[in-house]
């Protein structure tokens, strides 16, 4: 069960990883890279359920809220431009 749900994750992780890869403007490169921070958050909260590391969680959470703020830091960067 352990490797379904992890080989699940990885493989939707691939179209993001293609769109971070090729994306051709950098609206495409973020949405990218929060859906990639989104599976990497999930796979480490699937690790916690399935090992019982509690800790875990609370990295998963860390890692979720950072990856959050950083879309929206350069987000509104992107749109403010460089002046």
């Amino acid at each position: 069960m352990r490797a379904a749900v992890l080989a699940a994750l990885f493989a939707t992780a691939l179209p993001p990883l293609g769109r971070l890869w090729v994306g051709p403007t950098l609206w495409d490169r973020l949405t990218g890279a929060a859906s990639l921070n989104v599976r990497i958050a999930l796979a480490l909260a699937a690790e916690a359920a399935f090992a019982g590391h509690g800790i875990l969680l609370d990295v998963a959470l860390s890692y979720a809220v950072l990856g959050f703020l950083g879309t929206v830091l350069v987000a509104r960067f992107a749109e403010r431009g460089l002046r």
